[in-house]
């Protein structure tokens, strides 16, 4: 009995292991894809834009932001707030700057480094 219960302790605990290196693993990533947003922003689409992305992030509200995204108009709101920008945004971007703006959307209580 002593047995079964140590190897089912063991097995639960190696779950929530794998479990817990997989969710740190996504934030990582989704950490690195903020980071992606923020460098395209300032080398590619800040002249461009007339502001830096922390002022685009800021534009709206993390809600908003996803409504946005859920509702496929994010690259359109782009469009909109850049018109100079989206010719030399790939699509590729939007996803980054979407994360982008929902970590540092005007609701947000941290603030980007550019």
């Amino acid at each position: 009995m002593n047995k079964i219960l140590l190897i089912c302790l063991t097995l639960s605990i190696s779950t929530l292991t794998i479990n817990a290196e997989s969710i740190t693993f996504a934030e990582q990533q989704k950490t690195k894809n903020i980071d992606k947003a923020q460098r395209i922003f300032r080398n590619k689409l800040q002249r461009k834009c007339g502001y830096t992305a922390g002022h685009f992030a800021q534009q709206h509200t993390k809600e908003e932001w996803e409504t946005l995204h859920e509702e496929g108009k994010f690259q359109e709101e782009f469009a909109r707030m850049c018109p100079k920008g989206i010719k030399v945004a790939k699509d590729e971007w939007m996803e980054p700057l979407y994360l982008f703006a929902i970590r540092y959307a005007e609701d947000s209580d941290v603030r980007p480094r550019c």
